[in-house]
């Protein structure tokens, strides 16, 4: 999609959603953020040096961010704030993530981890739901949505390895459609936050069972301090 710049724009340059520098909106549509968080905040690791072992059914997690500073504090207001806006610099971050590392070749759709019934209500948007649907603008791969929530499931929130066991015994989604077939089919499963991998596993789970070839995932950041060395951080 072409994006056209005003006179204003140039005259009043944005604000990094990260840190608040000054930035150009030029920069802001192209890159998600300023040149300093850009090096701060991102880590272009490959898909293949991020851990697999609390993935038992997705072959490839893609996570360009930590947990952490001001990436965190833009995630909370992000999911939390009502800035739903944050999904642009997301979308684009999580883009050119995918694309330098050749993401988008082993794909054929994108999906996303659906937030609940509770959480919509009360947001008023599925924070997954927006970053996958501009993937699918930007690289041109279809999206669908292809999970739902389990509405009798329990609605406790998880939010650390301490209740893993409780958290992976809980089934939480389903296939949205019941004669749901993905035969061939490489999938990108789109989340915001990796932590345990249960939610993970449990939707690629789903769709490998419904023929899916393989599932690739993309969670905009972790605190895991297998994959970064920082500290381990509870998600809110």
């Amino acid at each position: 999609m072409k994006h056209t710049f005003s006179i204003i724009d140039l005259i009043f340059p944005e604000k990094c959603p990260f840190c608040g520098r000054i930035t150009a909106a030029q920069e802001l549509y192209s890159a998600g953020s300023c040149k300093n968080c850009r090096e701060e905040l991102i880590t272009y690791k490959t898909a293949d040096e991020l851990p697999h072992e609390a993935l038992e059914k997705v072959l490839k997690l893609y996570v360009p961010m930590r947990y952490s500073g001001n990436a965190k504090k833009a995630m909370l207001r992000y999911k939390f704030g009502q800035e739903e806006w944050l999904s642009e610099s997301f979308s684009r971050i999580m883009h050119n993530y995918l694309t330098s590392n050749g993401a988008y070749e082993d794909i054929d759709l994108i999906t996303c981890v659906p937030v609940s019934p509770k959480r919509f209500a009360g947001r008023g948007y599925d924070q997954s739901r927006l970053i996958a649907r501009k993937l699918s603008e930007y690289s041109g791969r279809p999206f669908r949505d292809l999970l739902k929530r389990n509405d009798r499931a329990k609605t406790a929130v998880f939010t650390s390895s301490e209740n893993f066991a409780e958290r992976a015994s809980e089934k939480r989604f389903e296939a949205a459609d019941t004669e749901l077939l993905l035969f061939g089919s490489r999938v990108l499963l789109v989340d915001d936050i990796f932590t345990t991998g249960s939610t993970l596993n449990e939707c690629a789970g789903i769709l490998l069972g419904r023929g899916a070839m393989y599932v690739n995932a993309a969670c905009m950041m972790s605190g895991r301090q297998d994959i970064y060395d920082a500290p381990l951080e509870e998600t809110a």
